[in-house]
């Protein structure tokens, strides 16, 4: 019992030494960490994304990021402006690299109309057609503070994986003139320091050795 109990606390001791490497990958909607698929579907020679200037009734852009498209749809007054056709849905993409344990993940996101949210290829938020738009979606995820879309670890994280992960969202034009997507979100790790996990594995088989050492003694003792 004394053998069990002393290896124990070694083992405790040791495993208080691991020591978790956090680290943050910061998601956002920019010209340059998203892509879109609207030169595929023909509806655009270039279809580059873009950095747009808002509708003056949309709100954000979220904190970090930037109101983008696929052209120039967003704010009326741009000498540029675009208008997509109702029935247009388009493709926004990430990727990012996961390595580690994921400890918190959040996800906030506006459109105009309309947004799909797609992780790994599993909706997390399917898009509501068909509804409202007396400006953009009258209900999550449209493009009013009153309807931004929040997400968290518990709604998106089990869907999370290790390595390569694409984040996608298919906007919708329904009903109106301007057409955009804004969406920022962060995603929390946590590794063990490789020291610490060598040390952990140095420990626990010095605490064995000591162990069986310490039985043979009194097995010796016992038999003499």
């Amino acid at each position: 019992m004394k053998l069990s109990l002393l290896l124990l606390t070694v083992c405790s001791v040791v495993g208080s030494a691991v020591i978790a490497q956090a680290g943050t990958i910061n998601l956002d909607s920019s010209a340059t960490n998203t892509t879109n698929n609207s030169v595929s579907l023909g509806i655009a020679d270039a279809g580059a994304t873009e950095n747009i200037l808002p509708n003056s009734s949309w709100y954000g852009p979220l904190a970090g990021s930037s109101w983008i498209s696929y052209a120039d749809t967003g704010s009326t007054s741009d000498p540029n402006f675009y208008t997509v056709p109702n029935g247009t849905a388009v493709t926004f993409s990430q990727s990012f690299n996961v390595s580690g344990t994921v400890t918190n993940a959040v996800l906030n996101v506006l459109a105009d109309d309309t947004t799909s949210v797609v992780l790994n290829g599993i909706t997390i938020y399917s898009a509501v057609l068909g509804g409202s738009y007396p400006l953009c979606s009258s209900q999550a995820i449209g493009c009013l503070e009153s309807t931004e879309g929040n997400f968290s670890l518990a709604s998106f994280g089990s869907d999370l994986k290790q390595g390569t992960n694409t984040l996608s969202f298919t906007t919708y034009q329904e009903n109106g003139y301007s057409y955009g997507l804004d969406y920022v979100g962060s995603v929390a790790t946590a590794t063990p320091e490789p020291a610490s996990v060598t040390f952990v594995g140095l420990g626990l088989a010095g605490a064995a050795f000591w162990v069986r050492r310490k039985a043979g003694a009194l097995k010796s003792q016992a038999n003499a």
